[in-house]
Parts: structure tokens; C-alpha cells; sequence
């Protein structure tokens, strides 16, 4: 036989939230052979009891700067061989996506 096929019980094997409606679930196992007891549940946040922090807002649209400029960089041609010849040189990072991402959130901060 080319393969074995293990059945999981889906209430041992739960993660996400199994009861309600429009609820996602998925039953897994894990390799190394142990089982999490119980199921985790994850929702949405309660803006209305807990708002937004100006400090998260100010973190959300700094990383949304830096996002959009690092994909505009990315697809510069003129700007990508000076990129990949300064990501070479280094030895700090370990892909050029990364550098990028570093090179421009140190232009967003500055």
C-alpha cells in the first residue's frame, strides 16, 4: 500500500471555533504525536469598548507607508541593480526584500 490513512475525530483534533454560524473549523493533527486539549477561539475586536490607540494608528500608517514604498522600489528597473549590488555588499540581511524593507522604514523614521 502507497500510503496510510489516519481519520481524526474532529472534536479531539479541533482548532478555531467550532459552534455558531459562519464559524471556520478545521481538524488537524500534529506530527510530533500530542494533542492540545480544548479548542482555541479567536473574534473580532469590540472597536466600540476598545478603540483604536493613536499609538496603533500611528503604527498601521507608518507600516502602510513603508509597505507601498518598498513595492514601488522593488519595481523601480532603474533603482533595482543599485539595490541588488548594495544587498551583495552587506551582510546583515538575509534577502534583498528584506533590506529593502529595512532601508526604507530607516528613510520613513528619519
Amino acid at each position: 500500500m502507497a500510503g496510510t490513512i489516519t481519520y481524526l475525530a474532529p472534536v479531539d483534533n479541533a482548532s478555531g471555533k467550532i459552534f455558531g454560524k459562519k464559524q471556520k473549523f478545521t481538524a488537524v493533527t500534529r506530527n510530533w504525536g500530542h494533542r492540545r486539549r480544548g479548542c482555541s477561539a479567536s473574534g473580532q475586536r469590540n472597536l466600540k469598548d476598545h478603540p483604536y490607540t493613536s499609538a496603533e494608528t500611528a503604527t498601521k500608517t507608518a507600516f502602510a507607508a513603508v509597505s507601498a514604498a518598498v513595492r514601488a522600489r522593488m519595481a523601480d528597473a532603474a533603482q533595482q541593480a543599485a539595490d541588488q549590488a548594495a544587498f551583495r555588499a552587506q551582510t546583515q540581511y538575509d534577502t534583498l526584500y528584506r533590506y529593502v524593507w529595512n532601508q526604507e522604514w530607516a528613510a520613513y523614521k528619519a
